[in-house]
Formats: C-alpha cells, structure tokens, sequence
C-alpha cells in the first residue's frame, strides 16, 4: 500500500507539473504574440494609412485570436480548454488543432519508439559487455565509436546517410521513417552506451562479480547478474538523456528528412504566431516528458524493493 501511495505522490507531482509548464507557455505566448501586430500597424503607417485605419489592424487582430478579452479570463479559459481537452482553432491550417495534430503525434512516435528501443537495447547491450571486458579490444572499440558519435551532428550523419544510400548500391536506399528511426537511435545511442558502461563497472569489482567469476559462470551470466544490479542507474540517467535529447533531435530530424509530424507543426505555428497551435503542441511534448519522468517512478519501485520498505518503515 505504501508503494500505491508513492506513485500516487508522483502522480500527482506530474499533473501539477503538467499545469505549471502550460502556465509558462502561455505567458511566454503571451509576451510575443502581440510582435506581428506592431508589424502590420508600423507598415501601415508607414504607407500613410490613417488612425482610423491602424486601430481597425489593431482591433481585427486582437479579435481573431481572442485578444482583446483581458488577460486574466483567458488564462483561466486556457486552464478549463486543458482540461477538457477543447484545442481551439489553428489560424496556421485554418483548421482545429485538434485535426492539425491527428496522425502527426502517431508519425512522430512511429520513429520515435522503435528509434529509442533502439538505442536503448543496443546501448546496454555494448556498454554492458564492453564493462566486463574492461581495455579489451572490444571495450576500446565501443569506447571509440561513442566518442565519435558524440561528435557527429544529427542533421549531419542524416544527409550522409540519405547521400550514401542514393548513390552507393551497396548501402540500401532508406524511407524517411526508416531514416529518421536510425538518426534517433545513433543520437541516443553513444549516451547509452556510456551511461550502461559506467554503471556495470561500478557492479564488477563486487564481491558477487569476483565469486561467479571464481565459479567459472561464462559472460552471458555474469552480464545478466551484473545488469540487475547496475539497472536503477541505466534507468535514472537514460530517463534524464532520452528526453532532453529527443525533444531537441525531433526538430532537426523532421525538418531534414521532411517528415510531417508534431515537431513540423509546432515550428510552422511558431512562425505564424498560432498561439493555440503552439500551446497544444508544447503541451503534447510536456506530457511525454513528465509521462517518462512518471514511468521512471514507477521502475524504480518495480526494480527497488527498498522504496517499499522505506514506505513501510515511515
């Protein structure tokens, strides 16, 4: 019951969360959307439009945003449109924001996902093995190639790799969620792995490492023992990795790959000034993030039974 409780504690933090980081975008929003209106009445001016004329620009742009209605009401009808899920309109698609962002959110996680199980399975994986065989052949080339991959941009390795596949035909010709799944696990990947290996290293001088190795247990099994015990760490600082690097890469990889998805339709809103649009799309990546953060809550109990005891102990 103590561990029900905990995750109701962590549950709870995550919506409150959730409503501070849309209070934030909503006041950023708000500090900026009145730029594009200074725009046109400056233009205006200058083309000798009359008073009459700048204050009808003014009014006309307040009023089809919903701007003149004063700033208190329309944060509190931004908080009620949260939770009840009403996404107002995209002045960017002409269309709710809610049609703007059906199959976008699913394109996006159609590569996001498996670009992360990826990274993830691979990155353990290598970092795992490379601890046990510690200055091997075999631990320095891991160790290389993860400083290499550090170096290399994302836009960068994904034109390399769209160009090597078009003109080598050797190398298959990828689609673009193919290409974009790859560009998320190589930009995830070096990460894991270093993460992975530091923590089975810590694992390898104890003294159930030392007794199976005297056993004879073959590296299969000692992996498996070690990884059990190196996985809260793998877990806490793969969380913090994974989504500060995904919300960054999805921007960069849509846009290059040409991919339709959340991110191209949060940077289009942004330049058109589409308040609702760029909320939404925000609020989408928010969710995520503290949902990962969440789930990481919840593997740390599944994986430590000492956050049960310590429930139970209070």
């Amino acid at each position: 019951m103590s561990y029900l409780r905990f995750l109701a504690r962590r549950a709870a933090f995550a919506v409150l969360s959730v409503y501070a980081v849309v209070t934030v975008t909503f006041l950023i929003i708000n500090s900026v959307v009145l730029l594009p209106m200074k725009r046109r009445v400056a233009l205006a001016e200058w083309g000798g439009a009359s008073e009459e004329r700048l204050e009808e620009i003014r009014q006309g742009y307040l009023q089809a945003r919903n701007l003149d209605v004063p700033f208190h009401e329309r944060y509190v009808d931004w908080l009620v449109d949260v939770t009840t899920l009403e996404w107002g309109y995209s002045f960017a698609y002409r269309q709710p924001v809610i049609a703007v962002l059906d199959g976008r959110v699913q394109t996006t996680l159609g590569y996001v996902i498996p670009g992360v199980a990826l990274a993830v399975v691979l990155g353990v994986v290598l970092g795992l093995f490379a601890a046990l065989s510690k200055d091997s052949g075999f631990d320095w080339s891991v160790r290389i190639a993860a400083y290499a991959l550090f170096g290399v941009p994302v836009f960068m390795f994904v034109i390399y790799l769209r160009h090597l596949g078009a003109t080598n035909g050797a190398v298959p010709a990828l689609g673009r969620h193919a290409l974009a799944t790859v560009a998320v696990a190589v930009s995830l990947l070096a990460g894991q792995v270093r993460f992975a290996r530091a923590s089975a290293l810590e694992q390898t001088g104890r003294s159930f490492v030392k007794m199976l190795r005297a056993k004879g247990a073959d590296r299969l099994r000692l992996a498996r023992h070690v990884l059990r015990n190196a996985a809260i760490p793998i877990v806490s600082l793969s969380m913090t990795e994974l989504l500060a690097v995904l919300v960054l890469n999805i921007y960069i990889i849509e846009a290059v790959v040409g991919i339709r998805g959340l991110a191209a339709a949060s940077l289009r809103a942004v330049r058109a000034s589409d308040t609702a649009l760029v909320i939404w799309t925000t609020m989408v990546l928010v969710v995520f993030g503290v949902a990962g953060n969440f789930l990481q809550d919840v593997l740390y109990g599944s994986l430590d039974p000492r956050i049960r005891s310590e429930g139970e102990s209070r």
